[in-house]
């Protein structure tokens, strides 16, 4: 995938695409969305290509939230203590009641 910057499309055109088949197009340091052109016959190869990029999409919302929430400066210690929380309580919910 090659990576341009957004000013550099607006100002070049369809021109500087020269047959790429995935662009992802970014506005200052975060990528504001990609561009996947359509062609008869790849529609298979395409979808591929637009999962990727909205898996890469999520994955930067996610990132985005878990710095606005504080999420993302969890240590180690506290990600395994949260995880092992969440599995206890999913087996205690597993175990039959007496």
């Amino acid at each position: 995938m090659r990576t341009i910057p957004l000013r550099e499309l607006q100002t070049k055109g369809a021109s500087i695409l020269d047959g790429q088949l995935e662009l992802a197009l970014v506005e200052g340091n975060k990528s504001s969305f990609f561009l996947i052109p359509v062609q008869k016959g790849f529609e298979e190869f395409q979808a591929g290509l637009l999962s990727r990029a909205l898996a890469k999409s999520l994955l930067l919302q996610s990132q985005l939230h878990a710095k606005a929430t504080g999420l993302a400066d969890l240590t180690m210690e506290e990600i395994s203590a949260e995880v092992r929380e969440v599995r206890k309580a999913r087996a205690a919910r597993k175990r039959p009641s007496k």
